[in-house]
């Protein structure tokens, strides 16, 4: 059986979700064999007592009490040992999306800019962080929030980044800049894969298959391809047209309307400024 995640937890009563974000307090006084999980969410976790036990690509980890780990989204094998004094497991979790991850990283880029790993594209699917003080009493204030339920979103979401600012004050500072760089391009690259390999005729379209906000998608978006939406959708729909018109199959109208323009006169005027020709003079040369 594969559980699916943080969904498995979405009846929890220590769990608090915000839009992008969600929070959940996790106890258990059992002893688990190891169950498989897929994560549909960036995580972080964070161990009070107790270990967790994950498998990843055939590599056992053990995160122990104090311990954090981040795990990027996937599939692993994973298992509790209980604490010997407290005898239970118990812990924070933290879900996170893309959304999240690109309006972390845009806020706080200047402290990534000492990074060398710009190009960074491939993922390690864990990082572990040893244990942190500072970080451990975050987490437990983290804890109490969620104890008393408290209804202030607003906070709970600052208490994430402040988790993520305590975990750049630590000595792996250098590896979660590394991690989240190669996180965030990582993320990039599939929004590139969704675009380019989709056929989309609305920017509205686009913004939602992104799963992002707007400003986050047009911020993205800039950054990926240094235009507007709208201009790389009128770019492909003509370069779709050029391809058409080349094959002959279809008249002029009919390529206008194939390609998403529903104003000839639009179209034409739109691919002499592209390419320097009306369509009818773009076909008769082919």
């Amino acid at each position: 059986m594969i559980i699916q995640v943080p969904e498995h937890f979405s009846k929890n009563k220590d769990i608090l979700t915000l839009e992008n974000l969600s929070f959940l307090y996790y106890f258990n006084r059992n002893k688990t064999d190891k169950i498989n999980v897929q994560l549909n969410k960036h995580m972080l976790l964070h161990v009070f007592n107790g270990s967790k036990i994950i498998v990843n690509d055939g590599l056992t980890h053990k995160i122990t009490d104090k311990q954090s780990v981040f795990l990027s989204k996937g599939q692993y094998f994973m298992s509790e040992i209980l604490s010997l004094e407290k005898l239970h497991f118990d812990g924070i979790m933290v879900f996170f999306d893309d959304s999240f991850l690109f309006s972390i990283f845009h806020k706080y880029e200047h402290l990534m800019k000492h990074s060398n790993s710009k190009q960074a594209l491939d993922v390690d699917a864990l990082c572990i962080l040893e244990d942190s003080q500072a970080l451990h009493e975050t987490m437990l204030s983290t804890k109490s929030y969620l104890e008393r339920k408290s209804d202030d979103t607003a906070l709970i979401q600052l208490k994430f980044e402040e988790i993520f600012l305590q975990l750049l004050q630590t000595n792996h500072s250098h590896e979660i800049v590394h991690y989240f760089q190669a996180l965030y391009n990582s993320s990039l690259y599939k929004l590139r894969d969704l675009f380019e390999n989709n056929t989309f005729t609305t920017v509205d379209e686009m913004i939602k298959e992104s799963n992002l906000s707007e400003v986050q998608f047009r911020k993205v978006f800039k950054e990926m391809y240094d235009v507007t939406p709208k201009e790389w959708l009128l770019h492909k729909s003509l370069k779709k047209a050029k391809q058409l018109l080349e094959t002959k199959e279809l008249n002029v109208t009919e390529v206008c309307y194939e390609c998403g323009f529903h104003s000839i006169s639009w179209f034409i005027k739109s691919f002499k400024k592209e390419f320097g020709m009306t369509p009818k003079k773009y076909q008769q040369n082919c």
